[in-house]
């Protein structure tokens, strides 16, 4: 495939590595900016107050399962799947893309938010086309829809899909996303 977009001068795609692994969280726990995605209200504080009284009650329990969580982030979790954008030093875009024998999936297309707008998502996109084992498939919000489809995506309907794809690319009739294919 020909590259449409191109990086502008200073930034990079390349593969990420172990330590990249904390940037990568924080950009995707900050990816909304500006939306609230918990709004807190009288019924989430009295939540909040309740679950800290939970906490305090059942500290062992969560103590362990806290450290098996780090465990997993430190020890096990691969972010070899993950790509990333730098720019003079700092990461600043990431995706996942996750290669199977048959098809692949884009998971977590991330980039900051003083970084957005410069064509750093289509750069990425394009890049893990090219990557990838065809047909390659994602999951997003309806507003992405037209972003996507600028790579020749497609919505599909989610009954279209196995199992274990609309496992892997989290359909559910609550969640507001859409499938979309690239052949």
């Amino acid at each position: 495939m020909q590259n449409r977009f191109h990086l502008p001068p200073n930034f990079f795609i390349r593969r990420a590595s172990t330590k990249d692994k904390w940037k990568i969280k924080q950009l995707l726990l900050t990816w909304k900016d500006g939306i609230d995605i918990l709004p807190l209200n009288v019924y989430w504080w009295g939540l909040i107050l309740l679950g800290l009284l939970f906490v305090l009650l059942n500290i062992l329990f969560f103590t362990v399962l806290i450290v098996i969580y780090l465990i997993y982030e430190i020890q096990i979790r691969d972010y070899s799947n993950f790509w990333v954008i730098d720019y003079n030093g700092s990461t600043v875009g990431c995706a996942e893309l996750r290669i199977k024998k048959k098809y692949s999936l884009i998971f977590n297309l991330c980039i900051q938010k003083d970084y957005r707008h410069q064509k750093l998502g289509s750069a990425m996109v394009e890049h893990l086309i090219n990557e990838a084992n065809k047909p390659l498939y994602l999951s997003c919000f309806k507003e992405l829809i037209p972003f996507y489809t600028r790579f020749g995506f497609v919505a599909i309907p989610p009954d279209d899909l196995p199992g274990e794809l609309q496992i892997a690319l989290g359909i559910s009739q609550a969640a507001p996303i859409v499938p979309m294919m690239l052949r």
